[in-house]
């Protein structure tokens, strides 16, 4: 399917589909990659005019035009130093936009690709016998392009498949509890439910032997499933609650049990020297329900 059907095909709401904090941080950047726009060849303008008027004072004595205006270890600038960063302000606003919602919301977005279909490209065969005016329409295109933010939401909505992006970040991250301890069959990453615990093994954990103790720490995909379990617990990406925000942050640790007080689904955690993790819920109900939820359904 080609870009232009893909647009035909999915229901473009940018508007709608942000947040007013969304918005705001939007278009703050719009506002600021315009100005950009306009004041980088202001400057160039004025340059230009600078290294005249030194040209032409300096002219007698044969010295270079920019003694006066650039140094080793001061201000450099040039008219190709301008020209670059002119030019680098379109995959800058988008690597802007595309890496607030990717963290705000905790879903993947592949940003080349917005920028492969927004920002003329290169022309990549310098040996092209019309090399020369490939190029020379790839830098004019360049100098005129002015992207707008709602252009890269289209682009970001065409990978969630127009779904709003908290709903692709819950497909994702039920994605990744899934795949953690799939019980596909396999001895290592299962999960089993008893009563109102969940028992997760291979190796969803791991001890080292230190001189006077030892150091605990969990798997990767078992914080995947903490991850999930604090959605659970607040139905939000922004708000998660402190003591399971404290474990997902510990790299290692000499206690191989955590209880979580804040919590109101989720009531301890204990780590065992074969690779099993013990996580246990408020009820039986509650285990079940996460099961069913983020382990075994896929939005």
């Amino acid at each position: 399917m080609d870009l232009l059907t893909k647009f035909e095909t999915v229901e473009m709401k940018a508007d709608t589909r942000i947040s007013e904090s969304d918005r705001i941080f939007c278009e703050a950047h719009q506002a600021a990659y315009d100005s950009a726009r306009t004041s980088l060849p202001e400057l160039e303008f004025i340059w230009n005019d600078m290294l005249g008027q030194q040209r032409e004072l300096l002219a007698p004595t044969g010295t270079s035009t920019e003694t006066y205006l650039v140094s080793y270890d001061g201000l450099k600038l040039s008219d190709t130093v301008i020209q670059q960063q002119l030019h680098s302000l379109h995959p800058r606003f988008i690597c802007q936009l595309v890496s607030y919602f990717s963290k705000t919301y905790h879903f993947s977005i592949e940003v080349n690709d917005i920028i492969d279909n927004l920002v003329p490209q290169k022309p990549a065969d310098r040996w092209a016998d019309n090399y020369k005016e490939l190029d020379e329409k790839y830098t004019k295109d360049l100098d005129e392009l002015a992207l707008r933010y709602t252009d890269v939401l289209e682009q970001i909505f065409l990978q969630t498949g127009g779904q709003a992006f908290f709903e692709q970040a819950l497909l994702e991250l039920k994605e990744k509890c899934r795949q953690a301890f799939s019980n596909d069959g396999s001895e290592y990453s299962r999960f089993e439910q008893k009563k109102s615990t969940i028992q997760f093994t291979g190796y969803a954990c791991s001890f080292r032997d230190r001189y006077g103790g030892g150091e605990w720490s969990l798997a990767d995909r078992t914080k995947n499933i903490l991850r999930g379990i604090a959605h659970f617990e607040t139905d939000s990406f922004d708000s998660v609650p402190g003591s399971l925000s404290r474990v997902l942050n510990r790299y290692d640790s000499p206690d191989n049990q955590y209880e979580f007080p804040d919590c109101e689904k989720l009531q301890s955690l204990r780590m065992f020297k074969n690779g099993r993790v013990d996580m246990k819920f408020a009820s039986e109900a509650c285990a079940s329900q996460f099961i069913e939820e983020y382990m075994k359904t896929i939005c």
